[in-house]
């Protein structure tokens, strides 16, 4: 993932891990768990660079039984649009929707749909309202305002997205307890083993 330079801010947003649960009537439903409070149950550190893999398990212990989602939770898609709708003068943005999506309609994702090409992945570039993101059936890659005022990244490989944007508008991002979002900066790596805080022996398993 590649994070655009030069905003006054960035924040990474972790997406909900999810757990089914049984209550006592013997019925099943899904738990949502924050980043932030499954770190400090399992004595982990909670900062930008938190993995799942370092922070499901308790040292020395076997990891919860929970998957991550990968990609923003309705709840946090909610919260999240407001605070960005108030904080550009657009109405309508710009999404990079990676072509490596297996479930695309063929007949919408013509050749004739203009192209944006990056040396890991090709996107489809599309135009639309801001709440046109709801509406996608994987997240965009990428997705900014007319006046780029912000720019939300989403890597395919990762279980959170990085927000830039005005200080204000990160600092209200970072203020809504259920976006389970941290400071981070644009520098800050991506990739498997970047939790060196948690995992500073690289001992905890990544998938290949």
């Amino acid at each position: 993932m590649t994070a655009p330079q030069s905003y006054e801010a960035y924040a990474r947003i972790f997406f909900p891990f999810r757990r089914s649960v049984q209550d006592e009537n013997d019925q099943w439903s899904q738990q949502s768990l924050r980043w932030a409070d499954l770190a400090e149950a399992h004595g982990r550190s909670v900062h930008a660079l938190m993995e799942k893999e370092t922070i499901i398990r308790p040292p020395g212990g076997e990891p919860l039984n929970a998957h991550c989602d990968f990609r923003l939770g309705k709840e946090q898609f909610e919260a999240l649009l407001p605070v960005l709708a108030r904080s550009t003068t657009s109405t309508m943005g710009w999404f990079l929707l990676w072509d490596g999506f297996g479930d695309l309609d063929d007949q919408v994702f013509t050749p004739h749909v203009p192209k944006v090409h990056h040396d890991m992945r090709s996107f489809y570039l599309l135009r639309g309202p801001l709440d046109s993101y709801r509406h996608f059936s994987n997240d965009p890659s990428y997705w900014w305002p007319d006046d780029r005022a912000w720019c939300l990244c989403t890597d395919t490989d990762f279980s959170w997205s990085c927000l830039a944007g005005s200080r204000e508008c990160i600092d209200q991002v970072l203020a809504l307890p259920v976006m389970d979002a941290v400071e981070t900066r644009p520098e800050h790596p991506a990739m498997s083993g970047m939790d060196v805080l948690n995992d500073p022996e690289g001992v905890v398993p990544r998938p290949p």
